[in-house]
């Protein structure tokens, strides 16, 4: 079965110097409508990211010729389309980083083919989403997202979020006040449920926080945490 819901073929950049991994990647992904571009150092990668506009990206945090942040970070500035970092088993602290810089999605090594491709479907599936007539525009306070577009604006300020961080802001926006499990969270932004360790969900709403100056505004917007609960964005007349 392809890994989209349609037949259209999707272009991937892998940035990532194992060359074993890029093949049997290559083999197991392109039958499955997809395109894959192979780059092997991050100097490659970002030549190749600054001349086209690949679908998505799927980037190794660990590179011959330098930081994968460093990258994804300067990405980020240009572009919302998907990322799926890849990370060294065990390497908690580079997968927290990589989201905080806007990774929409994470794997630890080593993975299965099978794992990855369900994870491109999910990160693909929402970015992809055609907006409907039931999504209107937000506000509260300050705040407004239009999810039709993803823009999101404090003030007269716009905002640049990820795909996962505006879908996250945008579930807590539609009801505001109310609890909304993380489970209920990951299945809209992420297009899973996070098992009990996987942070992603809390890192993601860590950014929206630090974006959106959660922490030091003058008015009561807030995004709280419930333990054992969810998340809930309180206040903002």
């Amino acid at each position: 079965m392809p890994f989209t819901h349609s037949a259209v073929t999707r272009r991937i950049l892998l940035i990532d110097d194992d060359v074993e991994l890029a093949q049997m990647l290559r083999e197991y992904l392109e039958p499955n409508h997809s395109q894959l571009t192979l780059a092997h150092s991050g100097a490659q990668g970002q030549a190749l990211l600054a001349r086209d506009d690949f679908d998505l990206v799927l980037l190794d945090l660990m590179l011959p010729d330098g930081n994968g942040l460093d990258l994804l970070k300067h990405y980020r500035q240009r572009s919302r389309r998907p990322v799926i970092m890849f990370t060294a088993h065990g390497g908690e602290t580079d997968r927290v980083l990589g989201l905080e810089f806007g990774a929409d999605d994470y794997l630890a090594k080593p993975f299965s083919p099978r794992e990855l491709k369900a994870r491109i479907t999910a990160v693909m599936r929402r970015f992809e989403e055609t907006p409907e007539p039931a999504r209107p525009s937000l506000s509260l306070g300050a705040l407004s997202l239009d999810p039709a577009t993803g823009r999101v604006r404090l003030g007269a300020s716009e905002v640049m979020l990820t795909g996962a961080e505006q879908r996250i802001l945008e579930i807590l926006m539609r009801a505001p006040g109310q609890v909304i499990a993380r489970d209920q969270i990951g299945l809209y932004a992420l297009g899973r449920t996070p098992d009990r360790y996987d942070r992603s969900i809390d890192t993601h709403i860590s950014s929206l926080r630090k974006k959106l100056r959660l922490d030091n505004r003058a008015d009561t917007l807030s995004i709280r945490n419930l333990r054992g609960l969810g998340y809930v964005l309180a206040g903002a007349a």
